[in-house]
């Protein structure tokens, strides 16, 4: 495995080791609480929003089975009006 980023490594070995000793240094004071603390950074936030809205999103799939079906046995029909409307509507967009 090749690491690209060796300064990001060794600030996190660094931490690591930080951490480490300040654990060290709290058993040897005789202080046995200590507690983890997680902070999300705003992107993995905003991910983990991102991700509940896909979850909550409708399923389509069933309907693309259904227009699927209808286009291999030829019986899907597409009205002219839509298809003159999506072409105006590619048209403004570019």
């Amino acid at each position: 495995m090749i690491i690209s980023n060796k300064a990001a490594v060794q600030r996190v070995a660094q931490i690591y080791g930080e951490q480490k000793q300040a654990r060290r240094l709290q058993k040897q004071a005789g202080s046995a609480s200590y507690s983890d603390e997680v902070t999300l950074s705003p992107e993995s936030r905003e991910m983990q929003a991102m991700l509940q809205k896909l979850q909550s999103a409708p399923d389509i799939r069933p309907r693309a089975e259904e227009i699927k079906v209808a286009v291999e046995q030829g019986t899907y029909r597409v009205s002219p009006k839509q298809i003159a409307q999506g072409i105006i509507r590619a048209q403004k967009e570019s």
